[in-house]
């Protein structure tokens, strides 16, 4: 690297009618500049905007190297919170040989880079360069500490550090999660006691109990996809078995946005999708009425030459079709998406005016609950300030009449996961206002399987833990029809992956209450399940009585009377 780097660097960015890029040193950390990248607007190509420095030694076809650079995320318009870099080392000039080219996620802590690679062609002094690009994302990133080693002949590369990223908490009895696997039994379980009688009012001893949790309190579901729902396929009829055996509660992920809403066929697939789920009887959550940003709006708006006076005409209509025609199908709707992210109405009507989209929804499906949904929480040292944003909008939106019934937060996750401990103090924050709280939108978007699987056991068992908290929705499921296929449960040809292990040990097992036992001598069965409701048989003398029980806060008593 140039003895000088804060100075001998040649920095550019395709110039446009946007603002453009800067690229400066800000300061020190551990005697070494510290770089901060500003991108204002995202570009078609990452490497619209990048950096270089030449390497001033030679370079020799099979050198083993090492490249390592520290980074972290101020801002980043992405929902995981984690910035775009793309990392090269290659040829300074045409033909840009390259050796290695990848692109990292930097999360909003600091975390360092170290990148093992083979040199693939024979450079002379300042022919080869380092290269770190950051066009494809509105975001600022700081980086340091950028160095890179050749070891020639003198190393194997499986002998040089790589870059895994790990969270404080993983390993196996974790204080948190005994302390929230403690919890959840104390808050999420009540007791069942049943009584079997005869006609006399006799207990009946030895009757077989079979007892069973159909429908959780607590919503665990996913993201579905409604064209893929009507689809006629074996991969679409194996898709539908799974969305009724692994969840309880849906998302249509985009059939029910505005702009796919506008497309006669996309609407009846997703009008024909709405009306399958719920005949499975899964819980369908409404996903979304507005999202303020003209990239996610109907051209006939985002093009019409007077949308001051055009945003809250259309966008009523809209809301007033969409609730009529969905009323009574929806448990809840996502009715304003992301709006400290997506400002962009705002530049042309007040944002009091999403508290009329509330009361709106309320007027057409007074059943529906309302929910308000955001990103930037609970993935990094920046969630705080986020929440507080979050929080100001709320409590200004219930001042001007919005009744919002839940606080939605999206929990997408990078390639650098937030510990669960600064989780859980995150949705205490959030707690404050003393409404429910749902995870809207969940994945660990990671090529690395454990930890995605380990992640998503944690995030999940922190989440169930929280009082506060009153549901948890995956992402998507199936690879093909996920919008971050590495996040997956499943991969493409059907093989499970880890975080899918995790989704069954604990909501399909663990946290699924199922009682097959039998009456004591007093006609009793007393036992601790898991909020919801059940269905309950129970035989004696080949003789079957059925019914239904709900499970809340204060426990159930179910009375048996054998006629």
């Amino acid at each position: 690297m140039p003895v000088t780097p804060a100075t001998d660097f040649v920095f550019r960015h395709d110039r446009d009618n946007d603002t453009p890029a800067t690229f400066a040193v800000i300061g020190e950390k551990d005697s070494k500049p510290v770089f901060s990248v500003v991108v204002p607007s995202a570009k078609p190509q990452g490497y619209s905007v990048e950096v270089r420095w030449n390497i001033l030694q030679p370079v020799r076809k099979g050198d083993v190297m090492l490249a390592r650079f520290a980074a972290r995320a101020i801002e980043a318009r992405q929902e995981s919170g984690e910035a775009a870099v793309g990392f090269y080392f290659q040829r300074a000039t045409a033909p840009f040989d390259k050796c290695i080219a990848l692109n990292v996620s930097v999360a909003p802590d600091w975390s360092v880079f170290s990148i093992p690679f083979t040199a693939t062609h024979d450079y002379s002094p300042g022919e080869a360069a380092v290269y770190l690009s950051f066009g494809s994302l509105v975001q600022t990133v700081e980086i340091t500490g950028i160095d890179v080693l050749n070891f020639q002949d003198r190393a194997r590369l499986d002998q040089l550090p790589v870059t895994r990223f790990t969270y404080a908490g993983r390993e196996a009895g974790a204080a948190w999660r005994e302390q929230a696997l403690q919890r959840i039994e104390q808050i999420r379980t009540a007791p069942i006691n049943i009584r079997v009688t005869d006609a006399s009012g006799r207990p009946v001893p030895n009757a077989k109990v079979d007892a069973r949790l159909v429908q959780r309190e607590f919503r665990f579901g996913s993201e579905v996809d409604s064209e893929f729902i009507q689809e006629q396929s074996p991969d679409a009829d194996r898709y539908r078995a799974l969305v009724k055996e692994l969840f309880d509660t849906v998302t249509i992920g985009n059939g029910l946005k505005w702009r796919p809403w506008q497309n006669a066929q996309r609407r009846a697939n997703a009008l024909a999708a709405l009306d399958w789920l719920n005949e499975q009887g899964l819980r369908v959550r409404g996903h979304t009425l507005v999202w303020p940003g003209w990239k996610f709006t109907i051209n006939a708006l985002t093009n019409h030459p007077d949308r001051a006076n055009q945003i809250a005409p259309m966008v009523e209509a809209h809301i007033r079709e969409m609730t009529s025609l969905t009323r009574g199908k929806i448990i809840c709707w996502d009715v304003v998406n992301e709006p400290v992210h997506e400002t962009d109405y705002f530049e042309y009507v007040p944002r009091e005016i999403m508290a009329r989209w509330f009361q709106l929804v309320r007027e057409v499906d007074p059943n529906a609950e309302l929910v308000i949904n955001e990103y930037g929480m609970l993935n990094g040292s920046g969630s705080t300030t986020m929440i507080a944003r979050y929080l100001e909008l709320i409590r200004f939106l219930q001042e001007r009449g919005a009744k919002i019934d839940a606080i939605g937060v999206q929990g997408h996750v990078g390639a650098q996961p937030r510990a669960p401990t600064a989780v859980l103090s995150d949705l205490d924050l959030l707690a404050v206002e003393k409404l429910p709280i749902e995870i809207t939108e969940f994945d660990v978007n990671t090529k690395d399987e454990e930890l995605q699987g380990d992640y998503t056991r944690d995030f999940l068992i922190a989440c169930y833990s929280h009082p506060a908290m009153r549901g948890f929705v995956m992402w998507g499921f199936y690879e093909p029809k996920h919008w971050k296929p590495l996040a997956a449960m499943y991969r493409k040809d059907w093989s499970e992956k880890p975080n899918l292990k995790a989704w069954r040990d604990l909501v399909l097992n663990e946290w699924t209450t199922r009682l097959d036992t039998e009456t004591s001598d007093e006609g009793r069965v007393t036992a601790r399940g898991h909020k919801g409701r059940y269905t309950l048989n129970v035989t004696s003398n080949g003789q079957t009585k059925s019914t239904e029980f709900t499970l809340k806060d204060g426990g159930a008593d179910v009375e048996v009377k054998f006629e």
